[in-house]
């Protein structure tokens, strides 16, 4: 009954609100989001503050997010502000919370921390939290709707995984590093297996993982072979065709459990890069005359850039199998060049 009475109290406030002139903003009140941590990690909680600032006789306030449900849930939220809240309204990734006063009081004025959200992380990935709109109700009650479109960004990663097999690895600080932001996985026995070779479905879906590209719900996969592409592939495969990054051989086939290549490897990489290609560009590796034609141009323009080299003694090495902690060390240069489509 309290609660009802409560809620009716709130109600009747902002209701009234509606029909009240609007108050003058301007110098008008500034709002902020801040979080509750610096780093932001899957399956931890973090508290989303909203403040307001120049406030003048705040009595109550309604404030209007919205947030990605794909990587953040949201568990509840709660105001520092003497008086009552009304029950969130939250409905596909957009929550209203309201808040008011109670009796014959002054509202805030100045700087005041009006809400704090909490929302669960619960997947890898850049997201945010926006502030779309706030409305502010006086003690006298005079409505204001000041600018309030503000947001907060969070690149959230995985929980780091402690992998028993690359202690003292040459790639181990790539290892950690992909990992923590979501380009690989180890395996259910704790291992990572760095020198594993990398097959053209893993590497493929890899390297999607840490491109910015859009969904490719529409591109159906013709390859003869299609049936064989596991299922937790096919959206990688079907963006990095969609890109332009990955094309099938030339009897239709994908061959997605087939190992990739160095040469293979090179060419996806290097077709990442924001960069023309001149076809006519050869290497200066010693083994120059067993790299593909077709593969030639790409092979120079990665290592002209940076983000491949050799094997040693001047030697690529085009029709090597490439293993885990290559294909991991490949991906973070092409993230740090600034020139790949990340």
């Amino acid at each position: 009954m309290i609660n009802r009475a409560i809620a009716g109290i709130l109600t009747f406030v902002l209701l009234l609100s509606y029909f009240a002139p609007a108050a003058s903003a301007e110098s008008g009140p500034v709002f902020t989001l801040t979080a509750s941590e610096d780093r932001a990690v899957a399956g931890r909680d973090i508290r989303v503050i909203v403040t307001g600032e120049h406030l003048q006789d705040m009595y109550g306030f309604e404030i209007q997010l919205t947030y990605d449900k794909s990587r953040l849930e949201y568990k509840g939220a709660k105001s520092a502000v003497s008086g009552f809240s009304v029950p969130v309204h939250e409905e596909e990734g957009r929550l209203l919370f309201a808040h008011t006063k109670v009796g014959r009081t002054n509202g805030e004025s100045g700087k005041v921390e009006m809400a704090e959200i909490t929302f669960r992380m619960i997947a890898a990935g850049k997201t945010s939290v926006e502030l779309k709109k706030v409305k502010l109700v006086s003690s006298d009650i005079m409505a204001q709707e000041p600018k309030a479109d503000v947001r907060i960004d969070f690149d959230i990663t995985r929980q780091l995984q402690a992998f028993t097999d690359i202690s003292g690895h040459w790639a181990e600080g790539n290892i950690d590093k992909a990992a923590s932001i979501g380009i690989v996985d180890g395996y259910p026995d704790g291992t990572f297996r760095p020198q594993q070779f990398v097959t053209r479905a893993e590497f493929t879906a890899m390297l999607i993982r840490a491109l910015s590209l859009p969904q490719a719900t529409d591109i159906a996969l013709e390859f003869t072979d299609s049936a064989h592409i596991p299922s937790w592939a096919v959206p990688a495969v079907s963006q990095a065709i969609s890109a332009g990054i990955v094309t099938g051989y030339e009897d239709h086939t994908f061959r997605a459990s087939k190992h990739i290549n160095r040469a293979e490897m090179a060419v996806m990489a290097t077709r990442t890069l924001v960069v023309p290609i001149d076809s006519g560009k050869t290497t200066s590796f010693a083994d120059d005359s067993e790299i593909p034609s077709w593969a030639s141009p790409f092979i120079a323009h990665a290592v002209e850039a940076g983000i491949m080299q050799g094997r040693g003694n001047n030697r690529f090495v085009p029709k090597a199998n490439a293993t885990r902690a290559e294909a991991v060390t490949l991906i973070l240069t092409l993230q740090s060049s600034g020139n790949a489509l990340f």
